[in-house]
């Protein structure tokens, strides 16, 4: 057993990872074959709960069996557990993707939902489990957490994810998600009908991926402080999709002016000249709502929601006022003056587990 307090550390590295002057590029680069396998080893030792005590996982080592049949109701045979926090290699595509797992003590081998929680540009995923606070709710809220880590590039040390703007032939992030998900299934008896993401900014961005290629096994979506519509995304199905933004977010311009304060964002062209809800205005029209309406949440806080869209799939953007590139809610957000105001009328974490158990609920 060890302690930590992990706040503090968590906020400077996301600090540092999104003001590093080393790195020229947002995006990152893509592979296809996909051979996947699992390597446990020891976890960071990070806190699971901002300052509480946590055991660090044993090492070991296991192989990924096959996909297996996805399970709502039961799992054919017992997967490998481990309960706690662990630490996870994935390989897709040749590649090494570190992942932490978290899986709560109340497991007893019922299928569990599922949380795919993705990083900011320069953070991982330990990291982000701590900033948007969905590592923690795991436990409380008996699902399963998973965050991963994305790849830096040849031109760009910072860990990220890969978007269709800045695709390359070197690795495909969402073939990794797919591997993951397969590695899941094999270790923890899922739900299949139960996956949701969520992500942060240039993870946010990657959420608005999943949707658009995944979305046959992602359930419901959110995305704070990034949200992005390619002119390639073509969702199968309808996927309920929340996001939140921050009017004075000087990272990802919330009026897509064009001028980021992230190092590097030079490079991305005309990439920040999306208007964030106007991307995610996108996403209602793919899913065939009508009108929107919006509704005061607070002095700060509006909720634009699109009602009539097919399948009755909920999807709402909530525009925060006084919000920076920041995690509405979120303790170590607020720690981190560097992000802008984190707002705290509402708290997105929350908001974000209600809404995947509505969506859930709304579907059956």
């Amino acid at each position: 057993m060890m302690k930590r307090t992990a706040l503090l550390m968590a906020g400077l590295l996301f600090v540092f990872g999104c003001a590093s002057d080393d790195g020229d590029s947002i995006g990152a680069p893509t592979s296809t074959t996909a051979a996947t396998s699992t390597t446990v080893v020891e976890a960071d030792p990070v806190d699971a709960t901002l300052a509480e005590t946590v055991e660090e996982p044993t090492t070991t080592t296991t192989t990924s069996a096959p996909p297996a049949a996805f399970p709502t109701d039961a799992c054919d045979s017992q997967p490998s557990v481990r309960i706690g926090i662990t630490s996870e290699t994935i390989v897709s595509g040749g590649l090494e993707y570190m992942t932490q797992w978290s899986v709560p003590s109340s497991y007893d081998g019922s299928p569990l939902p599922v949380v795919l929680d993705f990083h900011g540009i320069g953070s991982n995923g330990s990291q982000q489990s701590l900033f948007s606070g969905i590592g923690p709710l795991a436990e409380r809220e008996g699902f399963v957490a998973v965050h991963p880590t994305g790849l830096s590039t040849p031109t760009d040390d910072r860990a990220s994810w890969e978007l269709p703007q800045f695709d390359s032939d070197d690795r495909d992030d969402v073939q990794f998600v797919r591997d993951l998900l397969d590695t899941l299934t094999s270790n923890v008896c899922i739900d299949q009908e139960r996956v949701y993401a969520a992500g942060m900014s240039n993870g946010g961005f990657f959420t608005s991926v999943m949707v658009c290629e995944l979305s046959e096994r992602i359930a419901a979506a959110v995305s704070v402080a990034g949200v992005t519509h390619d002119d390639s995304c073509e969702p199968a199905e309808p996927v309920p999709y929340l996001a939140f933004h921050g009017v004075d977010d000087s990272v990802v311009p919330f009026d897509g002016s064009g001028v980021s304060t992230l190092p590097g964002a030079e490079v991305a062209g005309a990439f920040f000249e999306q208007v964030p809800k106007e991307e995610f205005a996108e996403f209602a029209a793919d899913f065939g709502c009508g009108t929107s309406a919006d509704t005061a949440v607070s002095d700060l806080v509006t909720r634009t929601t699109f009602g009539g869209c097919a399948d009755d799939v909920e999807v709402a953007f909530y525009t925060i006022t006084d919000g920076g590139h920041t995690w509405p809610g979120s303790v170590v957000s607020q720690s981190i003056a560097a992000l802008g105001v984190t707002n705290t009328d509402i708290d997105a974490t929350q908001l974000a587990w209600d809404f995947f158990v509505r969506s859930t609920s709304a579907a059956d």
